[in-house]
C-alpha cells in the first residue's frame, strides 16, 4: 500500500513540477539559495569548510610525523665487550636466519690470514 501511495505521489508532483511556469521555477530556485545559505554555519561556505578541514587533518599528520622521526630510542647499555656480540644483541632479527649465522660463526673460528688467502 504505501509502495504504491509513494508511486502515485511521485508521479503526481513530478507531473506538477513539469508544468510550473518559469517565473514559479525562478522563485523556487532563490527561496531554495536562500535556505541553503541560512543553513551554512558561520557564513563559511560547505567548499570552503572542507578545504579547512582536509588542511587541518594534514598539518595534525605532519606534525605527528615529525615528531616520532624525532624521538628516537635511546641506545642500550653496551653489556658485552666484543662488539659482535653485541650487534647480534641489538638486532636480534639476525638470528632468524640461521643459515647466516652459521656461516658467521663458521668465519669467527677461521683466522684472518686463512680466510684472506682463499
Amino acid at each position: 500500500m504505501t509502495e504504491e501511495f509513494h508511486d502515485k505521489a511521485r508521479r503526481l508532483l513530478d507531473e506538477h513540477a513539469r508544468d510550473l511556469d518559469a517565473a514559479t521555477l525562478s522563485r523556487l530556485h532563490q527561496a531554495r539559495n536562500q535556505a541553503l545559505r541560512q543553513h551554512r554555519p558561520f557564513g563559511i561556505s560547505w567548499l570552503t569548510g572542507r578545504y579547512f578541514a582536509g588542511s587541518a587533518i594534514a598539518a595534525c599528520l605532519a606534525l605527528v610525523t615529525v615528531y616520532f622521526y624525532q624521538v628516537q630510542p635511546p641506545p642500550l647499555p653496551s653489556i658485552f665487550e666484543d662488539p659482535i656480540q653485541q650487534e647480534t644483541a641489538e638486532n636480534i632479527e639476525l638470528l632468524d636466519d640461521l643459515e647466516f649465522m652459521a656461516w658467521l660463526v663458521i668465519e669467527e673460528d677461521v683466522p684472518i690470514a686463512a680466510a684472506t688467502s682463499s
